[in-house]
């Protein structure tokens, strides 16, 4: 089954085209979903990339919509670089070393944005997806997992090697993990009416945020203002309760 709809994009200052893939909306409620938003379809990250870095020339752009006419749905007649090619900027993020070249990626994004809020939104929100990524994984570790039958006992070993030396770089860069957190909070806050169609996500957002930080007694107290209980904000506040705070797989 097409998981995706397939664009293409040209940059505006060699002309390259580039290949790119958007999921189907169909697919995302058969997605996996983690505590601090990101979700994935088939390892396919749902949220389109606003950043490209063309594979050809270096230069940076952003798009706001994949929508006609900055996007076309008929294949160019001129060769162009496939999604692997500028996805993420080209890493790959399966290694320990790709996801911190990934964080440093966004890093320099944000040195290009020139104080815009809304960019600067955007690209710490997926700095702290970034970081999570060192440790998102966390819970295939352990045993419960491997006797799930999900990996034979070797791929599971090699797995938990890795899971491991993620989670040592996460605790190295824990301090830099936090200051972008607490800068994203800085965004969010008061950002949203209850008027706006983003602010319950919004919420949420913060309280994953303050639990994620450590701060389990502010998260609780927003999460009490909250009347109706989800299946994520029960998975949420049960681990508000148990003062954890690292990602943690909600459904998927």
């Amino acid at each position: 089954m097409i998981k995706y709809d397939t664009f293409y994009i040209q940059c505006p200052r060699c002309e390259s085209w580039l290949e790119g893939h958007l999921v189907k909306s169909e697919m995302v409620n058969k997605s996996i979903l983690y505590s601090d938003g990101k979700t994935l379809n088939d390892n396919y990250i749902t949220e389109p990339q606003k950043i490209i870095a063309c594979p050809a020339c270096s230069h940076w752009f952003w798009v706001d919509e994949y929508k006609e006419p900055v996007v076309t749905y008929t294949k160019p007649d001129v060769p162009y670089y496939n999604w692997n090619h500028w996805r993420f900027f080209g890493i790959h993020f399966n290694s320990v070393e790709g996801r911190l070249a990934l964080v440093n990626h966004y890093k320099q994004c944000l040195k290009a944005i020139e104080n815009d809020r809304d960019k600067e939104l955007y690209i710490r929100r997926l700095m702290w997806w970034a970081y999570n990524d060192l440790v998102r994984n966390n819970y295939q570790m352990h045993l419960p997992f491997l006797f799930s039958g999900k990996m034979s006992f070797n791929v599971w070993r090699k797995n938990r090697r890795k899971q491991k030396q993620g989670r040592a770089m996460f605790k190295k860069l824990r301090e830099e993990y936090l200051e972008n957190l607490k800068s994203l909070l800085l965004l969010l806050k008061g950002r949203y009416t209850p008027d706006d169609e983003e602010y319950e996500a919004s919420i949420l957002e913060i309280i994953e945020l303050y639990r994620e930080m450590g701060e389990f007694d502010e998260a609780q107290k927003i999460l009490n203002t909250i009347p109706r209980r989800t299946h994520y904000i029960a998975h949420i506040e049960n681990e508000v309760k148990k003062k954890h705070d690292f990602v943690f797989l909600v459904a998927g």
